[in-house]
Order: C-alpha cells, then sequence, then structure tokens
C-alpha cells in the first residue's frame, strides 16, 4: 500500500525542517510513555516530561514547556478495564484530570497540537463484526471504553485539529503486571514464577496485539505528520490473535514443560473478538506494525528473565511458587 500524498508531504517538510520538534510527553514514566519518549528521542526530537512528580498543570495554569511545545502526546491514564468497571471514581478522575488540561490550555495564548492515546480495542461497537476501520459505528460495552470514547469525543471539542490513536493492546519489555490488563505481561511473569498462566474465557476469543516499540514509531509519525487527516487512526497489528494461539506462542517461547494453564469463566469486562484495520495508519503516517508476534514475545520473556535475575530471582525455570495466583486478561 502506498503512502498517502500526506504522509509525503510530511516527510518533505520534515526534511526542510531546521529545528527538533518539542514534545511534551504525559504518562512519560508510564509503559506506553516511557517507549514513546525514548522513540522520539532517538529521532532527534527535544522531548519535555511529565508524571506525577511532574505534573502538566499547577496553581499557574499549564507548564511553560508544555505551552512552548509544538506537540503534547497525553500517554496518561490511571484507569483499566478490570479498575474502570469497579471503580467509577477513579473513572470520573482520569476523566477530570483530562478535561481539566483541555480546559486550561484553551486559555492559553499558544496552544501545542495535542496526540491523544486511546483504546482501539474497547470503543468499537462489539456487536459489529471486526475488523473495526476508523469510520466503524462506536458503542463501547464496558465502563473503559465508555470513559475513553467520552474522553475523545471531549478532545476534538476543545481542539478539533487534535489526533488520537486507538490503540490496539500493547505488549513489550517493561510492561507492568497490573491487574486487569496485560494477559502477555501477566503469563510471561508467571511462567517466569513457575505459577499457573490463567485464561479467562473463551481461548477462541481474538485480540489484536501490537509491540510497544511499534506503537511508539506510530506516536514519532503522527507528531511529525504536518497536516493530518483524518485525525483518527487506529494503530495495532491488523490481525487477529486468539488467546489459544497466543499460548501456543509463548509455550514455544519459554517451553511446553514450564506453562500450565488453568481456565476460568469470562469476566464482564473481558470483551469479545476484537481487531483492528490499520490501513489508514499505513496511508496517512507511513507506517505498519514490523514486530511478529514471535519475535515480540521472545524479546519480551527475553526481558522478563533478564529482570528477575537482575533483581535476585535467579534463573526463572528456578525459581519457586510464588503465592497468590496471577490474574490475566486482554483487554
Amino acid at each position: 500500500m502506498r503512502p498517502s500524498p500526506v504522509y509525503l508531504s510530511s516527510l518533505a517538510a520534515a526534511a526542510r525542517r531546521a529545528r527538533p520538534l518539542d514534545v511534551s510527553v504525559v504518562g512519560a514514566r508510564g509503559f506506553i510513555g516511557s517507549h514513546v519518549c525514548r522513540a522520539l528521542e532517538q529521532r532527534g526530537h527535544v522531548v519535555h516530561t511529565f508524571d506525577r512528580s511532574r505534573p502538566a498543570t499547577g496553581p499557574q495554569g499549564v507548564d511553560e514547556d508544555i505551552l512552548a511545545s509544538d506537540h503534547v502526546v497525553w500517554a496518561a491514564s490511571s484507569i483499566n478495564p478490570m479498575i474502570a468497571e469497579h471503580d467509577p471514581g477513579r473513572v470520573a478522575l482520569d476523566i477530570e484530570a483530562f478535561t481539566s488540561f483541555l480546559d486550561l490550555l484553551a486559555q492559553a495564548p499558544t496552544r501545542p497540537r495535542t496526540v491523544l492515546l486511546s483504546s482501539g480495542g474497547t470503543v468499537y461497537d462489539q456487536s459489529v463484526e471486526p475488523p473495526y476501520a476508523e469510520t466503524s459505528p462506536v458503542g463501547p460495552e464496558c465502563a473503559y471504553g465508555r470513559a475513553k470514547l467520552l474522553i475523545e469525543q471531549e478532545l476534538m471539542r476543545a481542539a478539533p485539529g487534535s489526533m488520537i490513536l486507538r490503540v490496539a493492546n500493547a505488549y513489550g519489555p517493561g510492561q507492568p503486571v497490573a491487574p486487569g490488563q496485560g494477559v502477555i505481561s501477566h503469563w510471561l511473569h508467571a511462567a517466569a514464577a513457575g505459577q499457573e498462566l490463567h485464561v479467562f474465557g473463551d481461548p477462541r476469543a481474538a485480540r489484536d496485539y501490537v509491540h510497544v516499540d511499534d506503537l511508539a514509531e506510530a506516536v514519532v509519525r503522527a507528531v511529525e505528520v504536518t497536516d493530518p487527516a483524518p485525525h483518527v487512526l487506529n494503530v495495532g497489528s491488523g490481525r487477529p490473535t486468539s488467546l489459544g494461539t497466543l499460548l501456543d506462542v509463548i509455550s514455544d517461547v519459554v517451553g511446553a514443560d514450564v506453562v500450565n494453564v488453568r481456565h476460568h469463566p469470562v469476566r464482564d469486562f473481558d470483551g469479545r473478538t476484537t481487531w483492528l484495520d490499520c490501513a489508514q495508519a499505513t496511508r496517512t503516517l507511513g507506517w505498519v506494525a514490523g514486530t511478529s508476534l514471535d519475535d515480540g514475545i521472545r524479546g519480551t520473556w527475553a526481558s522478563v528473565v533478564a529482570d528477575r535475575t537482575a533483581s535476585g530471582g535467579g534463573d526463572a525455570s528456578a525459581t519457586p511458587v510464588l503465592p497468590g495466583p496471577t490474574v490475566g486478561t486482554a483487554s
């Protein structure tokens, strides 16, 4: 598929640019945000980082580094599908943090273009057959998806020229083990600890998994594109992978003798089969996910083992079973 004239003109503009871009990343210490910062710096851009220790807003309004930036990447979130389903207060705080930022930004004399990381796996109407393109009907069934869609709508209302990236299930080195999110991270850490791998719902249910380095590259290109159109893009592998297939890949990587699986019923916040049509991201950004699932999981497994060894866990196969269950889901 050939890149669109929008992307080609952006390449020409990048070649003519006399200085690197100034980019502020909110949520810079998170799993995705940290990879985005690294990718931006490797491309030569100036990156300003914001997290809980350095908030994007304060008593004087939006931080001056953000106001002086060309772009701001919003990668911050305190919720995931499990948290959103059981803690509406956290959902409200997450929405309020973003809308307050937009309100303060609207009062500033200069406004960087915002790139928002949203959810490709939960905002679409799952009564419609996948794959989901950006023009597919939205209609989230879970609290997490409804929150993400509301945040998207607030951004489009307050800053129409912004860009929204609807991201599939991101995975890769450094992903934390968080309840209710990140099935690959859960399963690899469980295997490294000698624990059971917990499967919730039908093993035939499929998801779209995108390596975090591929996602970070998409964000860099979204920042660099000069006149994005359309303003909503899917970012994923563009392929469905069932939980059963994912188990097979992980068994091949870590060793079938290490993998011990326990099956559980589906939970309220577990989505059905979903995957994304990412052709528009290729046309607009010249981007396509380049990391195969096998290579991505092998690299992530190597990182998990290295981290356990560095922290004193030793060889993963010799690590004793830790108490308590390890819970994993694809979100």
